[in-house]
C-alpha cells in the first residue's frame, strides 16, 4: 500500500474513539468503529447449545434487505470492521457475495461467522477468496468428529474441514492471504478434554485465532454442558496456548457469564455467575477500598447492531428492546441520542444495567488498555 492510500479516515476516527473511551464521554465524537449486522436468521444445523434453541428467541424470520446495507455504506467508510452474523448461518443470505462487496469496496473488513457447511455447495469459495481484506470465523465444537458431531447437528466434521481446506487452495491460486480465518469455539465439559485437537484442525486451516468461549446458558442442555470451574478453565487454557505456540496459533478466552465485579480489576480469580446471582449485581458497585467502580464497555462507545429487521440495539448482547429503526430514524441522530448517552454514563458512574451483568465486554476502565488496544488497531489498519 503506498503512502497516499493509507486509511487516514478509520485512523483519525480511531484516535477519536480513544479519546472518547479515556474521557468516558456521553456524547461521543468519534463514528462507530464497528458495525455488527445480523444479516439473517436462518440456519442449515441445528445445534442443542444454540440461542436458536430458546424458544423464546425469535428465528426464520428473514434477511436484511440490500438496500439497508447499501444505506450504510457512508458509515462502512469510518468503520474499521463490520460484523455479518446474526442468530443464523450469514452464507445462506441469497446476496450475501453482494453484501461483503458492499462493505470492501468501502474500505471497511467485514468479519463473517460461519459454520462452513455450505461453502463448496453453494460453489462460493472462489468468491470468498476474491472479494479482499476479510475475516471468516468459523464454529468449531470439538476438536474430534464424534464430539463436533453431537454438538453441530447436521455437520460433517470431514466436510467442514474440506471446505477450510479447499478455502486455502483457493487462496493460494489467487495469491491472496484473505480471508484471514480464524475459530470460534464453545467451551464445554465435552470440549474442554480437547482443546489442543481443536489448535490442531486450526493449524491445519491456517488460522490466526481461536476464541474459546464459555458460553451463556441459553437452555438447560447448555446449563448442564458447561464448565463452571474457572480454575479448571484457565488450566485447560494455558495448555492450549503453550500447545499453539508452535503453529503461532494466538488463544484467547472470553469467560462469559462470569461477572466484572468477580473477575476482579487486576487478574483476580474467577467466578461463576448463576442466574440466582443475577439480580443482586444491578445497580451501583463499589471496589474493595469503597471507592465507586468507573466501568468501560467498548460496545457501547464504538459500536453500533442492526438487526435482521432494520432495528438498532446497543450491541448484540442488549435484551431490553431497540432504541431506533432504520426504516424512519437517521442513523447519526441515534448514535448521539439520549438513551445511548445515558447508558454510557450510567456504566463510566459504576451503574451496571441489567443486560450487561455477566458480560465480558464490561471491565474496569483502564486507560492504559485502552491505549494498547487503541495502538494495536491503529497499527493493523496501517498495515492493512
Amino acid at each position: 500500500m503506498s503512502f497516499l492510500d493509507r486509511p487516514y479516515k478509520r485512523i483519525w476516527n480511531t484516535i477519536l474513539s480513544t479519546a472518547d473511551k479515556v474521557l468516558s464521554h456521553d456524547r461521543v465524537w468519534a463514528r462507530p468503529l464497528r458495525i455488527h449486522l445480523e444479516v439473517n436468521d436462518f440456519c442449515n444445523l441445528k445445534c442443542p447449545h444454540c440461542p436458536r434453541e430458546n424458544p423464546l428467541i425469535p428465528k426464520n424470520t428473514g434477511h436484511i434487505p440490500i438496500e439497508a446495507i447499501r444505506n450504510l455504506a457512508p458509515w462502512f467508510q469510518k468503520a474499521s470492521y463490520v460484523g455479518l452474523a446474526g442468530n443464523g448461518e450469514p452464507f445462506l443470505h441469497p446476496q450475501i457475495i453482494e453484501i461483503l462487496k458492499i462493505v470492501t469496496e468501502s474500505g471497511a473488513t467485514p468479519s463473517v461467522i460461519s459454520n462452513a457447511t455450505l461453502w463448496k455447495k453453494l460453489d462460493i469459495i472462489d468468491q470468498v477468496a476474491g472479494i479482499g481484506p476479510m475475516l471468516l470465523m468459523v464454529s468449531i465444537d470439538g476438536g474430534t468428529k464424534q464430539t463436533f458431531e453431537k454438538w453441530r447437528l447436521r455437520a460433517d466434521f470431514d466436510e467442514v474441514r474440506a471446505n477450510l481446506r479447499e478455502l486455502n487452495e483457493a487462496k493460494k491460486r489467487k495469491g491472496s492471504p484473505f480471508p484471514i480465518v480464524n475459530f470460534i469455539s464453545c467451551l464445554m465439559k465435552d470440549t474442554i478434554g480437547e482443546l489442543n485437537q481443536i489448535v490442531d484442525v486450526g493449524a491445519e486451516a491456517g488460522a490466526s485465532v481461536i476464541i474459546f468461549q464459555n458460553k451463556y446458558p441459553y437452555n438447560k442442555l447448555m446449563e448442564d454442558a458447561r464448565v463452571k470451574d474457572m480454575d479448571e478453565c484457565r488450566i485447560a487454557i494455558a495448555k492450549a496456548r503453550k500447545h499453539a505456540e508452535k503453529y503461532g496459533i494466538r488463544i484467547d478466552w472470553l469467560p462469559m457469564s462470569v461477572d466484572v465485579d468477580q473477575r476482579g480489576s487486576e487478574g483476580g480469580s474467577y467466578g461463576y455467575l448463576t442466574a440466582e446471582d443475577a439480580e443482586s449485581h444491578v445497580g451501583t458497585h463499589v471496589n474493595g477500598n469503597g471507592k465507586k467502580h468507573r466501568f468501560h464497555c467498548d460496545n457501547i462507545m464504538h459500536q453500533i447492531h442492526v438487526t435482521v429487521q432494520g432495528k438498532i440495539k446497543f450491541c448484540c448482547f442488549w435484551t431490553e428492546g431497540e432504541i431506533g429503526d432504520l426504516s424512519k430514524d437517521d442513523f447519526g441522530d441515534l448514535w448521539n441520542s439520549e438513551p445511548w448517552r445515558q447508558l454510557r454514563r450510567d456504566i463510566s458512574n459504576g451503574l451496571k444495567p441489567k443486560p450487561c451483568i455477566g458480560c465480558h465486554n464490561l471491565v474496569e476502565h483502564n486507560t492504559w488498555n485502552i491505549l494498547r488496544a487503541a495502538t494495536n488497531d491503529v497499527r493493523d489498519l496501517w498495515n492493512r
